[in-house]
C-alpha cells in the first residue's frame, strides 16, 4: 500500500510541476475552406496566459535591402507530404547550413510580429493559391503544386514576451528569436 501511495504522490507531483511549467497558453482556433481557386484560412488566436505574446503575424523584411519583403504566409511541404500554410519563424538562411538555401546566408532579415495581450484575442485570415510555389525546401521552389486533394494545416509561431526576451520598439525580430509552434488540424482539400 505505501508504494501505490508513493507512486500516486510523485504522479501528482509531476502533474502538479507541468502544470506550472511555464509554458505559454496562446489557443489557436482554424476553419479552412476552398473558394474562387483559394485556400482560405480564418483563425483566432486567445492568449491565456498571464504574460503578453509576441506573435509572428507578419512577413520578412531586410534593413539592409529597403523595400524587400516576402508575404506574411510562408508554405512549407513537410517531410510526411502535409502542406504547411505558416506565420512563423521559418527560414533555414539564418543557420550556418545553408544548404536548403542555395548556399547563401542572409543574417539581417527580419520577420514581422506584434504584441497579444493576456486575454486579448485576435482573428485573422490568409489566403493561398490553390496552385502554389512552396517556399521550403529548396528542393521544391520554383515548382509550382496544386493543393487540390492534400491535406494542408495552418500553424502560427509566437514567443512570451519577458524582461529577458522584450518586444522590440521596431516590431521586427530576427530569425534566431525564440519561437512556440501552435498549429490547427489538417484539413484535407476537396
Amino acid at each position: 500500500m505505501t508504494r501505490v501511495r508513493r507512486v500516486v504522490g510523485l504522479l501528482l507531483v509531476t502533474a502538479a510541476l507541468s502544470a506550472c511549467s511555464g509554458d505559454p497558453d496562446l489557443d489557436l482556433t482554424v476553419r479552412t475552406a476552398v473558394a474562387g481557386g483559394d485556400v482560405t484560412v480564418e483563425y483566432t488566436l486567445a492568449n491565456r496566459s498571464d504574460a503578453p505574446m509576441v506573435v509572428y503575424d507578419g512577413g520578412w523584411t531586410d534593413p539592409q535591402q529597403p523595400g524587400w519583403s516576402r508575404g506574411p504566409v510562408e508554405v512549407s511541404v513537410r517531410d510526411d507530404g502535409v502542406i504547411e500554410i505558416s506565420r512563423r519563424i521559418i527560414h533555414p538562411c539564418q543557420t550556418e547550413d545553408t544548404s536548403d538555401c542555395g548556399g547563401a546566408r542572409q543574417p539581417t532579415v527580419r520577420i514581422r510580429g506584434s504584441v497579444l495581450e493576456p486575454g486579448a484575442r485576435r482573428s485573422d485570415s490568409v489566403r493561398v493559391p490553390l496552385q502554389v510555389e512552396p517556399d521550403h525546401p529548396a528542393s521544391v521552389q520554383h515548382t509550382t503544386i496544386s493543393l487540390a486533394g492534400r491535406k494542408v494545416v495552418f500553424c502560427v509561431g509566437f514567443t512570451e514576451a519577458t524582461d529577458d526576451n522584450p518586444p522590440t520598439s521596431t516590431g521586427l525580430y530576427p530569425p534566431g528569436s525564440p519561437q512556440t509552434v501552435v498549429c490547427g488540424e489538417p484539413y484535407q482539400v476537396p
